[in-house]
């Protein structure tokens, strides 16, 4: 969004909090010489507890209260603002009239709630998830449901990442709920390397979607896999899998994907639980690689059909599907050309540049 708003000439104050952004010098250094902002605001949400008695009474106390920790009315939603960053915040809200306010992420909302210093600006949150989902072990779903579409309607403007998200907010909140999904740059030298080293490319970070979804795909799905096959896997997944098999490459840390894209057949995504869009279905549709997936590997995709994505839940049809695209060279065309439809249409960054500007620039 930032590279949006810079390609139209936006003048802008980038605002973040340093624990929450795990940030350092070096990286707010780096963020400020890439000159994706104006200004660079890096706030620290709480104080040091070199004083504890001051972090204690000053911070510690009055946020516990303020963020509706308090056993007695716990707010079943996870908050991230304190009095301290709203302080800081609203100080530079005070120093200029803004025309967007935009704001990552609901537990962030209460940064413009009642707030005189907004002003006139209009204001824009861009969701990125449904919280209430990702929480719900956690909170009562019922009231965490409906805090968070409080929290949403507080904006003129909610930018929802899926269709799905999209459908349920705009059902719940009376304001303007606008589809901005992923959005990517048009890979470079596409089709460059004509023998492909990997048959297959599995790129997942750590959590606890992917590792239940890595555990399944290699106690279910990769006994039945020939032996030859050579499989990339990507990500700090690979913390969590003892397998040592000659035909896998294992990578833990990537500084650039793109070779291993392109040096790869078929994208891999296995995905039991989790929400939203799943970067690497997009990053692998960019590419033109096909994908074999679950169900939830399809989530926040705009086209759930003929997309470049072959999908089931049932590990011999997953096997199955893996095996049609390597061994069959027409579906695998076939599949190859509606990744790449997809991704043109839907997500290719200038594409969606086009639609954005209906929102900023009419």
């Amino acid at each position: 969004m930032l590279s949006y708003f810079r390609s139209r000439n936006f003048e802008i104050d980038f605002v973040s909090e340093y624990f929450t952004g795990r940030w350092d010098e070096t990286d707010i250094t780096a963020f400020e010489q890439a000159g994706l902002a104006n200004n660079t605001y890096v706030i620290k949400k709480k104080p040091s507890k070199g004083n504890i008695l001051f972090y204690l009474l000053f911070y510690k106390l009055p946020n516990f209260f303020y963020q509706n920790k308090a056993w007695f009315f716990p707010l079943q939603f996870p908050e991230l603002v304190t009095l301290r960053f709203k302080k800081a915040f609203n100080k530079l809200l005070k120093a200029k009239d803004y025309d967007y306010i935009f704001i990552n992420y609901a537990s962030w909302a209460s940064l413009v709630e009642n707030n005189p210093f907004t002003k006139s600006a209009i204001k824009v949150i861009d969701t990125h998830d449904f919280i209430t989902a990702q929480h719900q072990r956690k909170n009562d779903i019922g009231q965490s449901f409906r805090e968070e579409i409080r929290r949403i309607s507080l904006f003129d403007i909610a930018l929802a990442i899926s269709v799905e998200e999209q459908y349920v907010f705009s059902q719940f909140c009376k304001n303007r709920v606008v589809l901005a999904p992923m959005m990517l740059d048009k890979p470079e030298n596409l089709n460059a390397i004509e023998e492909r080293s990997f048959d297959l490319i599995y790129v997942a970070s750590d959590n606890i979607h992917n590792r239940k979804s890595a555990n399944w795909f290699f106690n279910e799905v990769y006994p039945l896999l020939p032996t030859n096959l050579n499989i990339c896997i990507i990500g700090q997944i690979n913390e969590h899998l003892s397998i040592q098999d000659a035909n896998i490459t294992l990578v833990n840390f990537a500084e650039d994907l793109s070779t291993y894209y392109q040096n790869a057949r078929v994208a891999l995504c296995p995905m039991l639980t989790g929400t939203g869009t799943k970067i690497k279905v997009v990053e692998a549709l960019s590419y033109g690689l096909p994908v074999v997936c679950n169900t939830r590997g399809v989530d926040g995709l705009i086209n759930k059909t003929n997309n470049g994505c072959l999908v089931s839940d049932d590990p011999a049809e997953f096997r199955n599907n893996i095996i049609k695209l390597l061994t069959d060279k027409s579906e695998y065309k076939k599949q190859a050309e509606n990744a790449s439809a997809a991704f043109y249409l839907n997500y290719e960054k200038k594409a969606c540049y086009k639609k954005l500007d209906q929102i900023f620039l009419k």
